[in-house]
């Protein structure tokens, strides 16, 4: 475990520009315990402080972080994980390079080489600890998203199906999570994460509601056990495919991570 003691300055490196990466950026700015020493970006950015920004992952490992986030793209985490995982403990955010079994074995792979580990945030979802710690018990867990279409990112999809927004709402996937993961790879990181911390991306199962009407991002997680049956639903406001409930839990999820400062924690 490489995160900073209690008392320290943690620092973090950002993997990504989007629009949770440059909410990362500023909050870690802002943040006295926690120091950003760097932000890997494909290009220079206008937006990010230039003794900041490094182009060659392989330089991550000369900042020391404590944390690397990855918040780029199933992509960006698949080819730079032994780079980021040489460095430190790594955040991912695109949990749905998990959906490919091959790119999974790959970064637990770079995880173990490097003894550093890879956490994988609630983000969009929580009740995840919940999961967890029911896993032996676990019977069934099945997620119900419903978005407008325009949230969806069609380009990114793979073998994405056909939409007519003059339809009105319209079932567009309903199977196992590690499908709807490899088909819409940048809407639904946290649907895997669900799914891996339960029953696995194979047990698990989503289905994906396109509504022209939807307002917000919609997520209802349904999951049972012999004697329970626990229920957990998300409602948040969207911009682009990220909800902002997204933003604040991953941040939560750093905090806790680097374990900063004093107080009660929940874990």
């Amino acid at each position: 475990m490489s995160h900073a003691p209690d008392s320290a300055t943690a620092r973090i490196a950002v993997v990504g520009t989007g629009r949770i990466g440059r909410y990362l950026i500023d909050r870690a700015a802002a943040a006295e315990d926690i120091d950003l020493v760097g932000v890997l970006v494909r290009e220079k950015k206008s937006f990010v402080d230039d003794d900041v920004q490094l182009t060659d992952p392989a330089d991550l490992v000369a900042l020391d972080p404590d944390l690397v986030v990855e918040a780029g793209t199933p992509g960006v985490l698949v080819d730079y994980a032994e780079a980021m995982l040489a460095a430190g403990d790594v955040m991912a955010l695109s949990g749905s390079a998990f959906a490919d079994r091959e790119d999974e074995a790959h970064i637990v792979a770079a995880s173990e080489a490097s003894g550093n580990a890879v956490y994988l945030p609630h983000a969009a979802l929580f009740g995840v600890d919940g999961l967890v710690d029911a896993r032996g018990e676990l019977e069934s867990v099945h997620i119900e998203a419903r978005k407008d279409p325009a949230h969806l990112d069609f380009e990114y999809a793979d073998d994405a199906p056909e939409f007519d927004p003059d339809a009105g709402e319209e079932v567009l996937y309903e199977g196992p999570t590690r499908g709807l993961c490899r088909r819409f790879p940048r809407n639904f990181n946290s649907h895997a994460t669900v799914a891996l911390s339960g029953l696995g991306l194979d047990d698990t199962t989503s289905t994906l509601i396109a509504d022209p009407s939807a307002e917000t991002a919609y997520h209802e997680i349904t999951a049972t056990g012999d004697g329970f049956e626990l229920v957990a639903v998300r409602d948040s406001a969207i911009e682009g495919v990220t909800g902002d409930y997204t933003l604040v839990s991953t941040w939560g999820s750093i905090r806790r991570v680097l374990a900063t400062g004093g107080g009660l924690r929940f874990i």
